[in-house]
């Protein structure tokens, strides 16, 4: 298993109480995305990370937050986009029976690229999105991406009927972590984490952010949540080729032979093809048993995102844009790999503050003078 980063080819989900001496193999800990060949090439269909929280200025409103085109560089932020030839889904199950009662599906037109004499470099895409249910679809622009201004350009927010919003566009990258840290404890240059480092500091994501009223998919029960990208094949057909609920799963749990596999189902089929090959890949990597292996299992399998909005909101109940991997720890992390008890990489917040208002993830970086 070759140990890289959020942005890369595998992704680590902690939580667990770990004794790095005895592990066996490498295991990268970040976001998960790129963790299987049919994705590694489709930035665009390569999901970086998957939020969902309520609003922080309204409890009875939900946020589900999709990013891609992760490490996105500033001075080329006009050639990062949405693919026309591709759907961005997400997935909202009510009853607890781990199949989709709600689904918001989000298309992009062609982009195009201005002159270079327009100041923006970059105009053209729309985005629709459908939300099922009978409500109508949405529409509006991408917020245009600019390599030239010193301030970004203002978030375009299209509203929609009964409460929706949403943006999609290019933003800060939320996610904190030291990647490169966690890269060299795993190669064995290392024994710990050392830096402090965000290493995704400075970089963009494309961004689709929406804002719907929590009474319009909440029925009493815990939601479980998820999100799929889906891509064009030459024949018409849709294929799915992504899929996240909790970050990482695939990355550590599920056998590298298996990640297309699981990338192209649904969290119905979970138990079924996945339940056995995440508990041994549990057990051999990290040495877990009894209660705190059926905790584990019981909460990744199948891979959705709960969000129980009567608890608080932390990950791993819902995810905040500003959830450290910390708060992935269902057990107690002292162990080698950590900076310090209780915490991983030293690494505590963004590099810039995310909003308290829509679309909630910070301004993109520009190009400084």
């Amino acid at each position: 298993m070759t140990a890289v980063g959020k942005h890369s080819w595998r992704g680590f989900l902690l939580g667990i109480g770990i004794v790095l001496s005895t592990l066996g193999t490498q295991v990268a800990m970040a976001s998960d995305h790129r963790e299987a060949p049919g994705i590694a090439d489709k930035p665009m269909l390569d999901i970086a990370d998957f939020y969902a929280f309520l609003s922080p200025t309204s409890s009875n409103r939900l946020v589900l937050v999709m990013t891609v085109n992760g490490y996105s560089l500033p001075p080329a932020a006009k050639t990062y986009m949405f693919s026309d030839k591709a759907r961005y889904k997400f997935y909202i199950d009510n009853d607890s029976d781990n199949r989709p009662d709600q689904s918001i599906v989000v298309t992009f037109s062609k982009p195009q690229f201005a002159h270079f004499s327009d100041p923006d470099h970059f105009s053209g895409q729309t985005f629709s999105a459908s939300f099922g249910k009978g409500m109508p679809t949405l529409n509006g622009p991408v917020t245009a991406a600019t390599q030239v201004y010193l301030v970004p350009s203002a978030p375009v927010i299209v509203e929609g009927a009964n409460g929706v919003r949403m943006f999609a566009g290019l933003r800060d990258d939320p996610f904190f972590f030291d990647n490169v840290d966690s890269d060299r404890v795993f190669a064995g240059l290392q024994p710990k984490f050392t830096s402090t480092k965000d290493r995704f500091a400075g970089f963009n994501v494309s961004a689709i952010v929406i804002e719907l009223p929590l009474s319009s998919v909440y029925r009493g029960k815990p939601l479980a949540l998820w999100a799929t990208t889906e891509e064009l094949t030459p024949r018409g057909e849709w294929k799915q080729v992504q899929r996240v609920g909790h970050p990482a799963i695939k990355g550590v749990y599920v056998p590298d032979e298996m990640a297309e596999l699981f990338n192209s189902t649904q969290p119905i089929d979970d138990v079924k093809n996945f339940k056995e090959p995440i508990t041994e890949s549990a057990q051999r990597l990290f040495h877990l048993s009894g209660d705190n292996l059926t905790t584990l299992v019981n909460l990744i399998v199948p891979d959705t995102l709960k969000l129980d909005p009567t608890k608080p909101i932390k990950m791993p109940n819902g995810r905040t844009l500003d959830d450290p991997l910390g708060n992935m720890f269902w057990f107690n992390l002292y162990t080698p790999i950590a900076y310090a008890p209780g915490d991983l990489d030293g690494v505590h917040g963004n590099d810039v503050p995310n909003s308290k208002y829509f679309p909630y993830l910070a301004a993109p970086h520009t190009v400084p003078r």
